[in-house]
């Protein structure tokens, strides 16, 4: 076991994970812990101390299953949320959330009430190397834009170090008040639509598209093969199979902690 002590928000964000494990083991689908967290069950056996969130990852067709099925098996104090589904739900990532509202999002222009969460990415299949992969590229950084325009004062991180073209971009949209002129439900159904186009099934590699390293989070398939069993805050995860090819991939030499200036939460607070 970590030897660290669980925030309030870890400690809840935990109890949703272990109902999404579950579900998951008893209806025979797939799934990878994933992105930081990943990186925390491999070098931490849980969190990362300083990290604040769960993320998982699903092929394509176990992810539609688990929407269709997820609803009548999720305890009364947790709810499915998609764009689709409630008109609040600002990303284009899947969330499984507390009810409760117990915590404050401070990233944005507007603070945000939430429950804990545990976000869930998509795996879906990437082109090619080539002009195909070039063309998709331009094509889901569009829609991407979009829907943060749609969700400006919600979802744009102020506080986060970005380079001069997206400084810009935001302030565009901070001068156009542009979130008030942009269906992000439609925004929404644009990009899954590109992100169907190369089935799972048929594709050598994959990518959690909607995850923050965009078009390099694409991997060759085989990186995360069938899932092995890792240790995560003494449960029995899954996780892609060559753990080393996917950390080394997004974070380096991942088994040394960054500098403590680096060590970024979400700007969350609690009660």
């Amino acid at each position: 076991m970590p030897e660290h002590k669980l925030s309030k928000l870890q400690e809840a964000e935990l109890a949703i994970f272990k109902e999404f494990v579950n579900i998951c083991q008893n209806n025979n689908l797939t799934y990878y812990i994933c992105g930081g967290s990943f990186l925390g069950a491999v070098r931490h056996k849980g969190f990362i101390p300083w990290d604040d969130d769960i993320d998982v990852a699903m092929p394509r067709p176990d992810f539609e299953k688990f929407l269709e099925i997820a609803p009548q098996f999720l305890s009364e104090d947790l709810y499915l949320s998609t764009y689709k589904l409630r008109e609040d739900h600002i990303t284009l990532v899947a969330m499984i959330i507390n009810k409760h509202k117990d915590f404050t999002l401070n990233n944005s222009a507007k603070q945000v009430r939430t429950g804990a969460w545990v976000d869930i990415l998509v795996i879906d299949g990437a082109p090619e190397p080539g002009i195909k992969r070039k063309i998709f590229g331009i094509k889901y950084m569009y829609y991407r834009m979009m829907n943060q325009f749609a969700h400006f004062d919600e979802i744009v991180n102020l506080n986060k170090q970005r380079p001069w073209y997206e400084k810009l971009a935001i302030r565009f949209a901070q001068v156009t008040k542009i979130e008030k002129r942009i269906d992000s439900v439609k925004i929404g159904d644009k990009f899954h639509k590109l992100l169907r186009s190369n089935p799972y099934e048929t594709s050598r590699y994959v990518a959690t598209f909607m995850g923050a390293a965009k078009m390099n989070e694409i991997l060759p398939k085989e990186v995360y093969g069938e899932g092995v069993d890792y240790e995560y805050e003494g449960m029995i995860v899954k996780g892609p199979d060559m753990y080393d090819t996917y950390l080394t991939h997004f974070y380096g030499d991942y088994m040394t902690p960054p500098p403590i200036e680096q060590r970024d939460r979400h700007n969350v607070r609690g009660g």
